[in-house]
């Protein structure tokens, strides 16, 4: 259970800049929470996509900050991690994660792990680096990359089968390349982790905004600079659009154009759950 935050702009922009409002004081709220590790990925002025993750609680830390306020880009994921009992806080379990020129981040917890791994080839399991079923979720959708989708049909695929697989999990997630910023709501009707809040100790009016009522929900926001946002809950987000519930929604970071499609739109089953 994680808190997830990206953005794509016209041209190379801070995070805070894109987002309008000052959020240091709310993200350090919600890293009180999600206190298991936090990573960035961008893309940077070469066109490829990069990435700083560490495995320690973001509260006072400034490099967190810096992550808002620093470092211009025209595309960049953000992502505080909420740990599933269990999974080590160690770097190679933080989002996040890089591989095949792409960087991935997820918001839910994916039990047994058996279904997503037979989604997942020889090669793209090998280079597994951590034990967290949201890489295994990101190497799901390498897999397809691999054998001639493009990225945004493979994302499609993964989430419908895996939906199916997983009825009551998160599977949100962004996803960014090179050219492209992806980000998935599939988490109708997921229960919240109420159970989870109470044992962080933190007291229900301190936790950050609508997590006991809305905590799943992904929103969205267009600049009037032509930027596109997208955040899961806790950020003051008033006035943002929700995104529409189980889609997969692709921004073309260089038209800045966006398309939304339904996960019924996966064209077959080519996933064995």
């Amino acid at each position: 259970m994680c808190r997830l935050l990206g953005a794509a702009s016209p041209a190379p922009a801070t995070m805070e800049a894109v987002l309008g409002t000052d959020q240091r004081q709310v993200f350090a709220d919600m890293a009180r929470l999600h206190r298991d590790g936090w990573g960035t990925a961008w893309r940077g002025v070469d066109g490829a996509i990069h990435r700083h993750v560490r495995s320690t609680s973001g509260v006072d830390d400034l490099q967190l900050e810096a992550s808002l306020t620093a470092g211009a880009s025209t595309a960049r994921l953000v992502h505080l991690r909420l740990a599933t009992q269990g999974l080590a806080c160690t770097r190679a379990n933080t989002h996040p994660f890089l591989a095949d020129g792409m960087a991935f981040a997820h918001n839910g917890s994916l039990e047994p792990s058996g279904p997503i791994e037979r989604l997942i080839d020889a090669d793209r399991f090998a280079s597994l680096q951590g034990t967290t079923d949201s890489e295994r979720y990101f190497a799901a959708v390498r897999t397809l990359v691999a054998r001639g989708a493009t990225v945004f049909d493979a994302l499609v695929e993964t989430v419908a089968t895996l939906r199916t697989a997983y009825p009551d999990r998160s599977l949100n997630a962004l996803l960014l390349t090179p050219t492209e910023l992806f980000a998935v709501h599939a988490s109708e009707n997921v229960p919240i982790p109420l159970g989870v809040f109470a044992a962080s100790g933190i007291p229900p009016e301190r936790l950050p905004r609508h997590h006991v009522d809305a905590y799943y929900q992904v929103r969205t926001r267009r600049g009037e600079d032509g930027s596109i946002l997208f955040a899961s809950s806790g950020l003051d987000i008033a006035g943002w659009e929700p995104v529409p519930s189980e889609t997969v929604t692709r921004v073309d970071l260089a038209a800045m154009t966006t398309e939304t499609v339904p996960l019924s739109a996966a064209t077959q089953s080519r996933l064995v759950a």
